[in-house]
Protein backbone atom coordinates (compact mmCIF):
# COMPACT_ATOMS: atom_id res chain seq x y z
CA UNK A 1 0.00 0.00 0.00
CA UNK A 2 1.56 3.40 -0.27
CA UNK A 3 1.65 5.98 1.97
CA UNK A 4 0.83 9.44 1.27
CA UNK A 5 2.21 12.80 1.60
CA UNK A 6 0.23 13.29 4.73
CA UNK A 7 0.58 10.10 6.91
CA UNK A 8 4.24 10.70 6.15
CA UNK A 9 4.29 14.35 7.46
CA UNK A 10 1.86 13.12 10.57
CA UNK A 11 4.69 10.33 10.99
CA UNK A 12 7.45 12.71 10.72
CA UNK A 13 5.87 15.38 13.34
CA UNK A 14 5.27 13.24 15.44
CA UNK A 15 9.29 12.22 15.44
CA UNK A 16 10.25 15.16 16.01
CA UNK A 17 7.72 17.25 17.96
CA UNK A 18 8.96 18.69 21.12
CA UNK A 19 12.85 17.30 20.09
CA UNK A 20 15.91 19.78 19.90
CA UNK A 21 17.76 20.69 16.55
CA UNK A 22 20.46 17.87 17.64
CA UNK A 23 17.61 14.96 18.15
CA UNK A 24 15.73 16.16 15.33
CA UNK A 25 18.59 15.71 12.32
CA UNK A 26 18.99 12.10 12.67
CA UNK A 27 15.24 11.53 12.46
CA UNK A 28 15.19 13.58 9.07
CA UNK A 29 18.30 11.65 8.32
CA UNK A 30 16.41 8.58 8.89
CA UNK A 31 13.68 10.07 6.89
CA UNK A 32 14.67 10.98 3.72
CA UNK A 33 16.41 7.71 3.64
CA UNK A 34 12.67 6.05 4.42
CA UNK A 35 11.31 8.00 1.45
CA UNK A 36 14.35 7.02 -0.94
CA UNK A 37 13.67 3.41 -0.22
CA UNK A 38 10.02 3.75 -0.90
CA UNK A 39 10.50 5.90 -4.11
CA UNK A 40 8.64 8.61 -2.24
CA UNK A 41 10.67 11.15 -2.31
CA UNK A 42 8.56 12.49 -5.49
CA UNK A 43 6.03 13.71 -3.00
CA UNK A 44 8.68 16.03 -0.77
CA UNK A 45 6.88 19.23 -1.27
CA UNK A 46 3.46 18.34 -0.19
CA UNK A 47 4.94 16.77 3.05
CA UNK A 48 7.07 19.67 3.44
CA UNK A 49 3.42 21.42 3.07
CA UNK A 50 1.26 19.07 5.25
CA UNK A 51 4.17 18.91 7.93
CA UNK A 52 3.83 22.98 7.65
CA UNK A 53 0.96 22.98 8.59
CA UNK A 54 0.46 20.53 11.24
CA UNK A 55 3.46 22.49 13.14
CA UNK A 56 2.26 25.99 12.43
CA UNK A 57 -1.41 24.29 13.93
CA UNK A 58 0.54 22.99 16.64
CA UNK A 59 2.56 25.89 17.41
CA UNK A 60 -0.82 28.28 17.27
CA UNK A 61 0.64 30.31 14.71
CA UNK A 62 -1.04 31.40 11.66
CA UNK A 63 0.43 33.00 8.86
CA UNK A 64 -1.78 35.14 6.85
CA UNK A 65 -1.34 37.33 3.28
CA UNK A 66 -2.32 40.68 2.88
CA UNK A 67 -2.68 42.28 -0.62
CA UNK A 68 -2.80 45.84 -0.83
CA UNK A 69 -2.32 48.69 -3.29
CA UNK A 70 0.50 50.22 -1.02
CA UNK A 71 2.02 49.16 1.91
CA UNK A 72 0.50 49.29 5.21
CA UNK A 73 1.31 51.16 7.92
CA UNK A 74 2.02 50.02 11.75
CA UNK A 75 -1.27 50.60 13.12
CA UNK A 76 -3.08 48.68 10.31
CA UNK A 77 -0.99 46.02 10.48
CA UNK A 78 -1.94 45.70 14.53
CA UNK A 79 -5.32 45.93 13.79
CA UNK A 80 -5.21 43.61 11.47
CA UNK A 81 -3.27 40.96 13.71
CA UNK A 82 -5.68 41.80 16.60
CA UNK A 83 -8.34 40.55 14.31
CA UNK A 84 -7.30 37.99 13.40
CA UNK A 85 -6.19 36.18 16.44
CA UNK A 86 -9.85 36.62 17.81
CA UNK A 87 -11.41 34.79 14.59
CA UNK A 88 -8.64 32.38 14.65
CA UNK A 89 -8.11 31.93 18.06
CA UNK A 90 -4.44 31.89 17.81
CA UNK A 91 -1.94 33.48 19.65
CA UNK A 92 0.86 34.29 17.30
CA UNK A 93 0.34 35.54 13.97
CA UNK A 94 2.73 36.14 10.72
CA UNK A 95 1.59 38.82 8.01
CA UNK A 96 2.83 38.56 4.89
CA UNK A 97 2.25 41.55 2.75
CA UNK A 98 2.28 42.05 -0.93
CA UNK A 99 1.77 44.81 -3.19
CA UNK A 100 -0.56 44.21 -5.76
CA UNK A 101 -1.60 47.68 -7.61
CA UNK A 102 -4.79 46.18 -9.26
CA UNK A 103 -6.29 46.77 -6.06
CA UNK A 104 -8.08 50.01 -5.87
CA UNK A 105 -8.01 50.23 -2.25
CA UNK A 106 -8.61 48.13 0.64
CA UNK A 107 -7.05 44.58 1.14
CA UNK A 108 -7.38 41.20 0.55
CA UNK A 109 -6.69 38.69 3.03
CA UNK A 110 -5.67 35.10 3.11
CA UNK A 111 -5.34 33.18 5.93
CA UNK A 112 -5.81 28.79 6.76
CA UNK A 113 -8.01 28.40 3.64
CA UNK A 114 -10.11 31.25 4.01
CA UNK A 115 -10.40 34.57 2.42
CA UNK A 116 -11.49 37.96 3.40
CA UNK A 117 -11.77 40.41 0.24
CA UNK A 118 -12.23 44.09 1.73
CA UNK A 119 -11.33 45.53 -1.64
CA UNK A 120 -13.02 48.70 -3.24
CA UNK A 121 -13.41 46.71 -6.06
CA UNK A 122 -15.12 44.02 -4.28
CA UNK A 123 -17.60 46.41 -2.45
CA UNK A 124 -18.29 48.15 -5.88
CA UNK A 125 -19.50 44.65 -7.20
CA UNK A 126 -21.48 43.78 -4.18
CA UNK A 127 -23.34 47.13 -4.14
CA UNK A 128 -24.37 46.90 -7.74
CA UNK A 129 -25.36 43.02 -7.65
CA UNK A 130 -27.97 44.51 -4.82
CA UNK A 131 -28.93 47.07 -6.68
CA UNK A 132 -29.81 44.76 -9.65
CA UNK A 133 -31.62 42.43 -7.33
Amino acid sequence: MKISAKQYSKALFAEIYGKSEEESLPILSKFVEILKNDNSLSQIEKIIKYFSSLWKKESSLVEAEVSTARKINDSTRESLINYLKKISDVEKIQIVERIDEKILGGFIMKYEDKIIDASVKNKIKTFKNNLIQ
